[in-house]
């Protein structure tokens, strides 16, 4: 039996005849009459007592009328979350986003949430290379990370551009300038370096500006998670350069941020996608929220 033989035949039971049902499903009697017949026949069963002015269901007709009208129902149900799925309105969206840029993030979503409450978000956390591999993988739909430089694959909207500070223990604050920092203070304390991301030149470029000074930090940790080290600052363990953030006591506790004397280079933080990969209406409509340079 399929789905239409059982609308059929929960149709047939509702309107009490099978004259009545044929009026209703818009088809004539014969053939509605040979659907319940095949119905009796497929299941070896009598589905209804039939009298000359009255019927009345049997104990098998009665089962199958409860399955019937439960898998319409079900199926109904299907339909609609189908049919939401392909508007947008429900579903789930897979955002990648690195602890640089998860401030970013977070208002997008609660926009986001307002106009589509149904939508999943799913979020997931990483460095700038295990977000693009993840990406590449399809694994997550869209990532908000600092921008990188292999970036033909990708379909890109630009975000506010960020400068480079530096974090301070507040326990050292009052050892170096009180509004901009240099290298030169920098390098007579412990420097915890954010390393080196694949496709990113951050790392790079702030080694090249010590050695352009002809000075060397003096590295004793490096990690690959601007949240990592801005808690190995706030512990009292060295200075670090980070990309701006915004300064919320409870991320910046125990931490002075300055900026730097003649430090001009800029990180840009981003969302992307891959170019190739279609999109859920979910996803799409978070993408196209975002208002942002291609």
């Amino acid at each position: 039996m399929d789905i239409r033989q059982l609308q059929y035949y929960k149709t047939i039971v509702d309107q009490g005849s099978i004259s009545k049902a044929a009026k209703v499903l818009h088809m004539a009697q014969p053939p509605l009459s040979q659907v319940l017949k095949k119905l009796e026949t497929d299941l070896g069963s009598t589905l209804i007592h039939r009298y000359r002015e009255k019927w009345e269901l049997t104990e098998t007709g009665i089962i199958l009328y409860k399955y019937a009208t439960q898998m319409l129902m079900e199926m109904q149900v299907v339909e609609e979350q189908i049919q939401e799925i392909e508007r947008g309105d429900a579903g789930t969206v897979r955002i990648g986003v690195s602890s640089s840029c998860s401030n970013l993030l977070l208002d997008y979503i609660s926009l986001y949430r307002k106009e589509f409450p149904n939508v999943k978000v799913s979020i997931l956390n990483g460095n700038t290379e295990e977000l693009l591999k993840r990406l590449d993988q399809r694994e997550i739909d869209m990532a908000f990370l600092l921008r990188p430089m292999n970036n033909e694959q990708y379909k890109i909207k630009s975000l506010n551009k960020r400068s480079c500070v530096a974090i301070i223990p507040s326990e050292w604050a009052d050892q170096l300038s009180p509004e901009r920092t240099t290298f030169e203070e920098m390098v007579s304390f412990p420097f915890i370096l954010l390393g080196a991301l694949e496709g990113l030149t951050f790392t790079e470029n702030i080694l090249k500006s010590f050695e352009e000074r002809n000075i060397t930090p003096n590295i004793i940790i490096e990690c690959k998670d601007v949240m990592m080290a801005i808690q190995l600052v706030s512990k009292g363990l060295g200075i670090s350069m980070i990309p701006q953030m915004d300064n919320s006591p409870q991320l910046f506790e125990n931490i002075e941020v300055r900026a730097i004397q003649s430090y001009e280079y800029q990180m840009e933080p981003v969302i992307l996608r891959l170019k190739e990969k279609q999109m859920s209406k979910a996803s799409w409509h978070f993408w196209e929220m975002i208002d942002g340079e291609s």
